[in-house]
């Protein structure tokens, strides 16, 4: 839900350009609005992150790996004698 959070930035920039307010307004507004690209952009970089992070965790535990390794250490005992 990132872009909710960009859009809400939208909102607030847009606030600050079209609507007739003070500057103390308009630079609360720019403030909020960069505040909330900050925040949405993180969360998207962190979704995207996460997503990926499943897609290359480890499809063999520990156990299985060291069982792995042994089976080839007795492939290339056996083929040595």
């Amino acid at each position: 839900m990132a872009w909710l959070i960009l859009l809400a930035a939208l909102a607030c920039f847009a606030m600050a350009v079209l609507l007739p307010v003070g500057t103390g307004v308009v630079l609360l507004l720019l403030l909020a609005a960069l505040a909330l690209l900050l925040l949405g952009t993180t969360r998207l970089l962190r979704d995207r992150a996460e997503a990926t992070g499943r897609a290359q965790s480890r499809m063999l535990d520990d156990a299985e790996i060291q069982r792995v390794r042994e089976a080839l250490d007795a492939r290339r005992q056996a083929s040595e004698q």
